[in-house]
């Protein structure tokens, strides 16, 4: 008996012209990922794509209620349009937009604006006030972020050849998400100084480098910056940013040959140091700062009691709080030891008090009546002190760059003068290349303090030998580690050197600026040109000697008498010279602004909130204004009263520019499916 064939099962996919039919076209979708189905919007039900059960659905009891009850309903449309406020009401709006931003958090604004309203009630600028938390977030967004974008960008623009630095690092906010904050170094002729200002926080897909710089490629094609403008990139010692093989400037040293990178001094120095006392102090000295500030961070009974022991000593004055050793603070432990040195006796006192008590207060006080932790603790003030001062300087914004070899050399100097023989070397950068070991000084100087500490001690001479010994070994690895981490450091701010006022107006140069015009990437024909401005500029009555910017600014807008600036070149390489960072000090800056903002009670800020609100307040804080004395523009007050700008994806200002337009777009676009964005808007019980 033949068998007879199965029959093939067809498999119906879902058709676009089904949407059109008058009985579909309300409630038909299609579903997405399986084109075999479709959707009904009213029913919430997935169905088969064929055309017979698409019409039986139709026909079942369910749709047709649902299809009762939404017809019933009216459509309310809204008509994108501006809305005819009072302009001060307007202005009004935006001075408590920025408000917010600079002090506050968002949901402040709803009972600030009833307050407002009601303190002012004769204020012409309170009629129209309409301002809550929707729209303040809004505001921030879509209005005023876009327009200290645009700034910042016309700003940059405003150079000839619009060369420029980053700094960049990459943190973890309180939300566990990866960001790659991005500052930006660059020369500003309208405020007429070296400015550092915030670019973006970039989320990261990878933490490795190849993620960083995917990341950073698309902030800067964000901006409209050409990657080849770029001749400075200032990073931490971590080996995904400075890797031999695979970091993040050898990738980018690939697209831009002449890029330069510059270490920050500042964790070179916190590193050095943390590896010296690692190896070569006793380890009771670490734990004694830190239980020190244990033993009274969360009690306050014991700071009474330490209090009164301490008044009562010094005539009534009040003690001074004992200071934490952070890692994420550079050099910390050089404060705390200053406060330990300083209460020394009346520490001892307390603890003898209160050793019966506590095993740890008992295990304190030995620690304090041990005249070698006292010793230890002041060689370390002596010698931090000096890397501390370095540390300030370097990460202050108004340190005049050209100064700061200065300070290296004389780092370098009272770290190895201390253990070198006398005269070992001859020139300043000797000490970046001398060998330690060889020219040990066999009685070195410790120090003043030290040493007549030392003599006045009880300890025998075998243990304060045994200590200046360690203390020796402390120097020499520091000095090791310091010459083993700044040697780039030293080459770059020695070529900067060659632009101050003093060595540029001497008239028996050498030819050495070419040096620093090859460092930067310059080609022949631009060195020649710089070489003949540079032993020009000589002959020319100079006004702002003292200052390096005034003095640049100055020979920038130096004209001859056909209207020509003859010295443009040599003016094009010190400004990019002076636009190169040497400190992450901006960056850290930023991720502590990050934390304060995207804190617990705000773990669900969307990316674009937060972009806007750390770039409205560095923005500010950069061009030294307030919420209260800075004026909007009239364009930015009238874009307030649009609905337009109230969406979620917003067009461009008419006037901006296509890469400020999309700067601009991309901080304040949200996607309106985007839970975290809608959570932070509506959510009462979230702060924002």
């Amino acid at each position: 008996m033949e068998v007879p064939l199965k029959k093939k099962n067809y498999a119906q996919k879902y058709r676009k012209e089904w949407e059109s039919l008058d009985e579909f076209q309300t409630w038909l979708k299609p579903l997405p990922g399986d084109d075999t189905k479709a959707f009904c919007s009213f029913c919430k039900a997935e169905l088969l794509a064929k055309l017979v059960d698409l019409k039986r659905h139709v026909e079942t009891k369910k749709h047709k209620q649902k299809m009762q009850i939404i017809s019933g309903n009216q459509t309310i449309k809204f008509t994108a349009g501006e809305k005819f406020t009072n302009p001060k009401s307007r202005k009004a709006e935006g001075m408590l937009a920025l408000y917010i931003t600079e002090h506050s958090s968002v949901s402040c604004i709803d009972h600030l604006t009833d307050l407002v309203k009601l303190a002012f009630p004769d204020s012409k600028a309170t009629d129209d006030l309409k301002m809550h938390r929707t729209k303040c977030t809004e505001v921030i967004k879509n209005v005023l972020a876009p327009h200290f974008v645009e700034e910042l960008i016309e700003d940059i623009g405003q150079q000839k050849y619009r060369q420029y630095s980053l700094i960049i690092d990459e943190s973890t906010d309180i939300s566990t998400s990866k960001q790659l904050g991005i500052v930006i170094r660059y020369f500003s002729r309208k405020l007429k100084k070296v400015v550092s200002s915030f670019l973006s926080l970039e989320p990261l897909k990878t933490s490795d480098a190849v993620g960083i710089v995917e990341a950073l490629f698309s902030c800067l094609q964000k901006y409209g910056l050409d990657k080849n403008k770029m001749v400075g990139l200032g990073t931490d010692n971590a080996s995904v940013m400075t890797g031999i093989n695979n970091g993040v400037f050898r990738i980018l040293k690939n697209d831009i040959p002449n890029l330069i990178l510059n270490r920050c001094t500042c964790h070179s120095l916190q590193l050095a140091v943390s590896h010296a006392s690692e190896q070569t102090l006793p380890r009771n000295i670490e734990f004694l700062i830190r239980e020190t500030y244990n033993w009274f961070s969360h009690s306050a009974k014991r700071k009474n009691e330490y209090q009164v022991i301490y008044e009562t000593i010094n005539c009534g004055e009040s003690p001074l709080k004992i200071l934490q050793v952070c890692d994420t603070r550079w050099l910390s432990i050089e404060p705390a030891v200053q406060r330990i040195l300083a209460q020394w006796e009346e520490l001892t006192l307390h603890f003898g008090l209160v050793r019966d008590r506590c095993y740890t207060a008992d295990l304190l006080y030995s620690m304090y009546k041990d005249k070698s932790n006292y010793l230890y603790l002041l060689f370390l003030r002596s010698i931090l002190n000096d890397v501390q001062i370095a540390v300030k300087t370097f990460e202050s914004e108004s340190a005049n760059p050209l100064r700061l070899l200065n300070v290296l050399i004389t780092l370098l100097r009272s770290v190895c003068n201390r253990i070198l023989l006398p005269n070992v070397a001859t020139t300043d950068k000797d000490f970046l290349n001398i060998d330690i070991d060889r020219n040990l000084n066999p009685v070195p100087y410790m120090g003043y303090l030290f040493e007549s500490e030392s003599e006045r001690t009880s300890l025998t001479s075998d243990a304060v030998s045994a200590i200046k010994r360690r203390c020796i070994e402390f120097n020499v690895k520091l000095a090791k580690e310091i010459q083993q981490r700044l040697p780039t450091n030293y080459t770059v701010l020695e070529l900067m050197s060659r632009l101050a006022p003093q060595t540029i107006l001497c008239q028996g140069k050498d030819n050495s600026i070419s040096e620093l015009a090859k460092e930067l990437g310059y080609n022949a024909c631009k060195i020649d040109k710089i070489l003949n401005q540079w032993h020009n500029i000589c002959f020319v009555q100079w006004k702002n000697t003292n200052d390096v910017i005034k003095f640049w600014l100055e020979v920038d807008e130096h004209r001859n008498a056909a209207g020509i600036n003859v010295f443009g070149e040599l003016v094009d390489l010190a400004i990019s010279a002076l636009t190169l960072p040497h400190s992450n000090a901006g960056i850290e800056r930023i991720f502590s602004v990050m934390n304060i903002v995207k804190n617990k009670l705000r773990n669900r800020m969307a990316g674009p909130l937060l972009n806007a609100i750390i770039f409205i307040r560095n923005r500010l804080k950069v061009t030294d204004a307030k919420c209260y004395n800075y004026e909007l523009p009239q364009h930015v007050i009238a874009a307030i009263g649009k609905n337009t700008k109230y969406s979620y994806k917003i067009q461009p200002h008419p006037t901006t520019s296509s890469a400020s337009a999309s700067a601009s777009s991309e901080v304040a676009s949200a996607s309106v499916n985007d839970d975290e964005v809608i959570e932070d808007i509506t959510f009462d019980n979230l702060e924002l």
